[in-house]
């Protein structure tokens, strides 16, 4: 146990302590956060510099579909990427 950080010791002292219960559906709850931290790893973090006007219009568009921003934004732009969306001709 000397090699275990404090962090480690504390959560080992817990376990030892019978302060954990085990979950209903082990094996899917496994999969479940497999699959969470498969997407995660999957993911790359970009950051965008907008003008204020686009930011409104994102923050607007969030809003009226009851999503985060950062949600909204990776969906117009993979919907973009995807060719689902087009430019319009002004």
């Amino acid at each position: 146990m000397n090699s275990l950080n404090p962090e480690e010791k504390e959560l080992l002292e817990s376990v030892e302590k019978e302060e954990w219960e085990s979950v209903e559906n082990l094996s899917q709850e496994i999969k479940r956060y497999q699959t969470y931290a498969s997407h995660q790893i999957n993911q790359q973090k970009i950051e965008v510099t907008l003008s204020v006007e686009d930011s409104q219009k994102i923050q607007n568009l969030s809003q009226k579909l009851g999503q985060s921003i950062a949600n909204s934004s990776q969906e117009i732009l993979h919907k973009y990427l995807q060719g689902e969306l087009i430019e319009r001709e002004q």
